[in-house]
């Protein structure tokens, strides 16, 4: 019934049954077949009810009996376009466990929300779309009757893709007019105010079409979820599946609320966790309002003054909402977020947590550290000095509060030339040379982007890298291969085919045939990695080989489900 072609959490689908009239103009209508929309009044017209309706609240044996009782009327089909729709009601009560997903719903096209209204204020609202969106073929729609304007957001969030204009309807003739936020009683005609509620709706469903292209549907549902107890409630207790979005959006994300605990920020600290830092020196700067931090101004000076002193260090950028970005990480994040100077005690736990996380793991790589808080005040009551010493020496390097004076930066270039002087005499009393590059660093941070991104370093010691849009090499046969490129719009590795084999069986699709460039689509597919982000760079295989590349157009999950669409482009093949 669907093909889905966007995703940010909720997803924007094509209608497969959907066909033009004769007199119909594609370009006219290319949107028009689009959900998240309104359900076709043809489909919803041909929709039969079950005859007993089960009570939200009643007892699970009452339930369980009546569920018996309408099995057979929870199925229907309609024929609309030449095309059979099967559809099934849910109709269950609160008891979600009921229902038999695999064996009753395997075949359906369209799912059907029953008691929608007392479903949207209660938390099984969380658990009940999950499941049926995590078990269904993302060719199969789920709809929600009688919804609001500002609960269509959140519902589309978990994985609602119809809605209907009954709820329009139904206020008009109490005499309410809606707004995207609310209703409001109002002395106006029925014909009035239908017509407005109708529009009001309509114009919901683009904003949140729009949102998903733009990657912020997070934002939309924040900013209709906040006035409503039920609704954020929801909104809080939901734990969306990760691979719904991509890695890096290449777009600046919007973070005003519940900063901490954002979708983007969860997926960056499950991948932040395999970094691997460079050396025991260890700098913590502050963030800065233009991204990447490096392009800034005040990270000018702060880069200036480490390299003039020719001593490999670790700089990691201390910021709300991700924790803490390494410099090597710094490309994948990009953010606003309102500043006032005062950290929430929310921040101060996240960005510890983190941080010790990210030292512990030096400090059992190299022993003692050498940390170096070049850090305004504001930053540094955040941190527990004593605490922080526990992990070797521990330095702020900063004059009159300001990280960029010449007083600051001329302190932060003395002691990494004292720590410089230290390690050369411990390195010449032991016989020992461990000095390590700024072109060691260099590759070192490109490896850990590589890890970060593909949880497998696949970059090679002896890499080549060329240009301002950072084209990597490798000799091969006496020849330069291009194995990747850096995509500057969201800071990750574009492969090539030799870069695919390379990489090998991670982010993998098997195939059942040879392919060629352009769309794979579901009829070609045979297994691959469940664990696959929408957008994520992917190696194709077949017959035990990697034979091209290219990048996933929905998750692993949901191309190990789907029946039909495109499920990836392949870029390069051998």
């Amino acid at each position: 019934m669907l093909e889905p072609i966007h995703y940010d959490i909720g997803r924007i689908c094509k209608e497969t049954y959907y066909k033009l009239k004769k007199n119909e103009n594609n370009k006219d209508n290319k949107n028009n077949n689009l959900t998240p929309k309104m359900i076709d009044k043809n489909i919803l017209k041909n929709i039969e009810f079950p005859l007993l309706k089960i009570p939200f609240d009643c007892p699970e044996d009452v339930a369980n009996y009546l569920v018996e009782i309408n099995k057979e009327e929870n199925y229907g089909i309609i024929k609309i376009n030449d095309r059979e729709i099967n559809y099934y009601v849910i109709n269950f009560g609160k008891y979600i466990d009921n229902i038999d997903v695999k064996n009753e719903l395997n075949n359906v096209d369209l799912i059907i929300i029953a008691d929608g209204r007392r479903l949207i204020k209660r938390k099984e609202l969380t658990e009940l779309i999950p499941k049926l969106r995590e078990k269904i073929s993302p060719n199969t729609a789920i709809y929600f009757p009688t919804a609001l304007p500002w609960e269509m957001p959140l519902l589309v969030y978990l994985g609602v893709d119809y809605f209907d204009y009954s709820s329009a309807s139904y206020y008009a003739s109490l005499g309410y007019q809606f707004t995207k936020n609310r209703i409001m009683q109002q002395n106006k005609s029925f014909d009035e105010l239908l017509q407005h509620n109708i529009s009001i709706l309509d114009e919901v469903l683009e904003e949140i079409r729009y949102c998903i292209k733009e990657g912020c549907l997070r934002n939309l549902v924040e900013e209709t979820s906040i006035s409503d107890p039920y609704l954020r409630a929801n909104y809080r207790r939901y734990n969306p599946d990760l691979r719904n979005i991509p890695l890096s959006k290449g777009k600046k994300i919007m973070v005003s609320i519940d900063e901490t605990t954002i979708p983007e920020v969860k997926k960056y600290i499950e991948r932040m966790k395999n970094y691997e830092a460079f050396t025991n020196t260890i700098v913590l700067l502050p963030c800065s309002s233009k991204k990447p931090y490096s392009h800034s101004k005040s990270h000018q000076f702060f880069i200036n003054a480490i390299n003039s002193v020719n001593f490999p260090v670790e700089e990691v950028i201390l910021t709300s909402p991700y924790g803490i970005v390494p410099r090597a990480l710094e490309g994948v994040v990009d953010y606003d977020i309102p500043v006032t100077g005062k950290w929430s005690s929310e921040e101060i736990e996240f960005i510890n947590k983190h941080l010790k996380e990210y030292l512990n793991n030096a400090k059992d790589k190299f022993g003692k550290l050498n940390i170096i808080a070049h850090l305004p005040e504001h930053y540094l009551e955040i941190l527990d000095e004593n605490e922080y010493k526990k992990y070797g020496d521990y330095i702020i390097t900063v004059k009159d509060d300001n990280p960029t004076s010449s007083k600051s930066l001329e302190n932060l270039k003395n002691i990494l030339k004292e720590l410089k002087l230290k390690e050369l005499d411990n390195a010449n009393n032991n016989n020992k040379s461990n000095k390590k590059s700024k072109k060691q660093q260099f590759i070192h941070n490109y490896k850990q982007l590589a890890k970060f991104q593909f949880n497998k370093d696949f970059i090679p010691n002896d890499v080549i890298i060329k240009g301002r849009h950072r084209k990597f090499f490798i000799k091969q046969n006496n020849k330069m291969v291009q194995i990747c490129s850096l995509n500057e719009e969201n800071g990750l590795f574009v492969l090539t085919y030799d870069g695919g084999n390379l990489l090998g069986k991670v982010n993998w699709v098997e195939v059942d045939f040879k392919v060629k460039k352009g769309s794979l689509f579901a009829p070609g597919f045979k297994d691959c990695d469940e664990n696959i982000s929408v957008n994520d760079e992917i190696v194709i295989i077949y017959d035990g080989k990697v034979i091209g590349v290219g990048r996933a157009l929905m998750s692993g999950l949901e191309m190990k489900k789907a029946k039909h669409g495109a499920l990836a482009t392949i870029r390069h093949v051998k």
